[in-house]
């Protein structure tokens, strides 16, 4: 490998220049600033957080490589980035600003795209998990829509990606019946304010959502309101969600007989308190689930129901009628009047946005995943995710600098200054002066405007024929057909 001397640059762009080093020759030493090169990799990571990960999944380096363990994993993250560049381009684009993770690194012009394979190898996936906990469980300050009820909104759901049609992926992630490629099912806590992921579990696509689910409930945290689809309520997963402490409003199927509960009353505001009782199906599947053939039933169990119409009417005078059930913790109407309950419920749609920007605008539509080998996926999905939420925390800057609700800031307004600002780096040594100019740079881009309503069309003939309409919604709370209480 041919040398290469570590750069160094002032703010002013004098001393250390590219041709005092050439003029200085290879063996000259030339010290970093206080504002290395690297520094513009904070917008994906740091050395801290990267050696945390490391030492969280048990990884030391078994000798000395120029891809260290650090190296490669910020690398992996860059690679989720560039998603549409192969591995010589990302190498190129990141290669110098590397240097705060391995001092040697710029004794080395670069790597081949084949010593970066052989790096992801060796390199566990859990420290790739590590990385996306660390980010996903930092502190961050109040925005604006961030809490409903003076209650952070949180909602989870799942969905599949495509991953490479090698052997190794089929023995692990199975191809779902009609498919193409073997896939695998990701299932995340989103903060709807902020749409930053706080917690995820990855599996093939052949476990549910609802098992998937059941190894997440233990991050949601009092002082919460979390919002699910239809397909994750049992009596079981209810108690255990609401048993965190956190509030819940869950959809649940419509129809008499689709939820074991009956009316206790009616209140003013036109819900109900309900008593849910485990069915015999539940049962019966929780204890198939945990192996105990003599399990009890469930204990009963008060909750609140709150059912509405939602008619969405577009410019023409069309409109379409959807029923909602959902079931809530928050039993005080006076409180958390029905209405509001309902129009909570519709923050849910936040987590389909989520994965609409990761597979759509970070990872590219139809693109699938680019490992090769199970791990080299895993890897990649907790590569994406990170950097989905580094990229979520700039526009959160951007936001609080403007005064504005996050929803404002366009995501791909971010990614594509992200990586401009990670692809233009100053002549002398890839050193950017702050982060404070890609802050910048997506605050005077155009905003978003959040708050208009607007539909899709729903079928395939549909989306092929419609384009996007204005609508108004309509919420309407409606009796219950539930069974009342002796």
């Amino acid at each position: 490998m041919s040398q290469h001397v570590m750069l160094a640059c002032s703010p002013s762009g004098t001393s250390g220049s590219l041709r005092e080093v050439v003029l200085a020759g290879p063996a000259s030493p030339v010290a970093l600033t206080d504002q290395s090169a690297s520094d513009a990799l904070a917008v994906l990571t740091c050395p801290r957080r990267v050696a945390a990960a490391l030492k969280g999944a048990g990884h030391v380096d078994e000798r000395e490589r120029v891809l260290t363990g650090s190296v490669t994993a910020v690398l992996i993250l860059g690679l989720c980035l560039f998603t549409e560049q192969g591995y010589p381009g990302v190498l190129a684009r990141l290669w110098p600003l590397l240097g705060a993770f391995n001092p040697s690194i710029w004794m080395h012009a670069t790597v081949s795209g084949s010593a970066l394979s052989q790096a992801r190898a060796r390199l566990p996936v859990a420290v790739l998990r590590k990385l996306f906990e660390a980010l996903a469980g930092a502190t961050r300050g109040e925005v604006p829509g961030m809490r409903v009820f003076d209650l952070v909104v949180t909602a989870v759901d799942g969905t599949v990606v495509d991953l490479a049609d090698t052997f190794e992926n089929q023995e692990r992630y199975a191809t779902p019946s009609g498919g193409r490629f073997p896939q695998a099912r990701i299932v995340t806590l989103v903060e709807c304010g902020t749409r930053r992921v706080l917690g995820a579990v990855t599996d093939s696509c052949a476990r549910s959502e609802q098992a998937l689910w059941d190894k997440l409930v233990t991050q949601l945290a009092p002082g919460t309101v979390n919002l699910s689809d239809r397909n994750f309520f049992s009596m079981h997963r209810w108690r255990t969600a609401a048993g965190t402490g956190a509030h819940l409003i869950w959809r649940v199927k419509n129809g008499a007989r689709s939820l074991p509960a009956k009316v206790i009353s009616t209140l003013a505001d036109g819900s109900h308190l309900v008593r849910l009782r485990e069915s015999d199906s539940m049962l019966a599947a929780r204890r198939k689930a945990s192996g105990n053939k003599t399990a009890l039933r469930l204990a009963d169990i008060t909750a609140r129901l709150v059912e509405f119409t939602v008619t969405t009417t577009d410019e023409a005078g069309r409109s379409r009628t959807t029923s909602f059930r959902v079931l809530t913790t928050l039993l005080d109407h006076q409180a958390y009047p029905a209405r509001e309950v309902a129009a909570c419920y519709a923050e849910r749609w936040q987590v389909e946005l989520v994965y609409k920007a990761i597979k759509s605008t970070l990872r590219g539509s139809g693109r699938r995943l680019r490992g090769q080998t199970p791990d080299l996926a895993e890897q990649e999905i907790w590569g994406l995710l990170t950097v989905y939420n580094a990229l979520i925390d700039q526009a959160i800057a951007a936001a609080v600098d403007l005064g504005v609700d996050p929803d404002e800031i366009s995501l791909t307004v971010v990614l594509r200054a992200a990586r401009d600002y990670l692809a233009s780096p100053c002549e002398s040594c890839g050193h950017h002066a702050n982060g404070r100019d890609l802050t910048a740079t997506i605050a005077a881009a155009p905003l978003n405007r959040a708050h208009r309503a607007r539909t899709s069309p729903r079928t395939a003939h549909d989306r092929r024929t419609q384009h996007t309409r204005n609508v108004i919604y309509t919420i309407t709370i409606t009796e219950t057909n539930l069974p009342k209480e002796a």
